[in-house]
């Protein structure tokens, strides 16, 4: 999926107009997501204990990391730290479900 904006900000010229963007740009972000659930689904494949699922030192990479990324674009590093917490817990809980039924 590509992503097919119509306007660029400056070129809305109302609200829903912008609202549409909106839309269209959120649709992308988890459209990503899914993709990048895809991935997490297949490394698990090449983990054999809970623990090599949960990776803290991994996990907590991933989101300084991911923070720093959007430091560098102007946003919030917490906010951005505190997004990725969520995607990456919800994650791990996948991945260990996956991980069980696996070794059944």
């Amino acid at each position: 999926m590509t992503l097919q904006l119509k306007q660029l900000p400056t070129e809305c010229n109302n609200k829903e107009e912008i609202r549409a963007q909106i839309d269209i740009i959120d649709r992308e972000i988890i459209s990503m997501f899914a993709k990048r659930f895809e991935y997490v689904s297949e490394i698990v494949k090449f983990k054999n204990d809970p623990e090599s699922v949960i990776a803290i030192d991994r996990k907590n990479e991933v989101i300084k990391v991911r923070g720093k990324w959007a430091e560098e674009l102007g946003l919030d590093k917490n906010t951005f730290e505190k997004i990725y917490t969520c995607l990456i817990e919800y994650n791990i809980d996948k991945e260990l479900e996956i991980l069980e039924k696996r070794n059944k």
